[in-house]
Formats: C-alpha cells, sequence, structure tokens
C-alpha cells in the first residue's frame, strides 16, 4: 500500500555534544555483543526480552563507561524473541557495549 508511513526505526542514534560517564543502575547489565551481517547485535539473549537498551559501538568497560562526542550511541529494545534492534549493516563485525536497563 503506498502513501502509509512505515513504522519507524526501534535503535535510534543519539548525538552526544561533550564527554558523558554512564553509571548503570545497580540492576542493569552490561553485555559485548558483535554486529551480524545483517546488522543485528548476536546472540539473541530471550531473558532480555521486552528490556531497554544502551548501545555504544565499541568495546567500554563498566567500570568506566566514558561516551565522547566521537563515540556512536543508540538507544534500542530487545524484541519479544530476544533479539536486540538493529543497529545498521555498517557496523558488520564491529563490537557493541550494550548497558541492559533491567528493572529496579
Amino acid at each position: 500500500m503506498t502513501g502509509e508511513p512505515k513504522k519507524p526505526p526501534r535503535t535510534t542514534a543519539m548525538k552526544i555534544l561533550c564527554n558523558m560517564v554512564l553509571i548503570p543502575n545497580l540492576n542493569d547489565e552490561v553485555e559485548y555483543f558483535t554486529v551480524d551481517s545483517k546488522g543485528y547485535p548476536a546472540p539473541k539473549k530471550t531473558e532480555y526480552a521486552n528490556r531497554e537498551a544502551t548501545i555504544i559501538v565499541g568495546h567500554k568497560e563498566r567500570s568506566y563507561l566514558v561516551v565522547t562526542p566521537e563515540d556512536r550511541v543508540f538507544t534500542g529494545a530487545f524484541r519479544s524473541n530476544g533479539r536486540l534492534s538493529s543497529v545498521g549493516q555498517e557496523l558488520e563485525g564491529k563490537e557493541l557495549t550494550v548497558i541492559i536497563h533491567m528493572p529496579e
């Protein structure tokens, strides 16, 4: 059907204008994923289904999560099947630091 708006992407790029230190909540988890050929962080993690996440391109240690204006940062969400939203095929093979926001 033509003329209908497309569903908005679930991953949204953030514009960082200054250095920031991210401090995850005590319940939040930090994981590392690699982007597959389709632009999705792999593997699927069903225990994170329907959770929101902050995604940083590159490896960042939980104890020192500093984000600079040069870093690419996204907000995203895990789908009900445990797959994290796409970050784009141009990031294939890149490592991601993913902060999974868990309920308090």
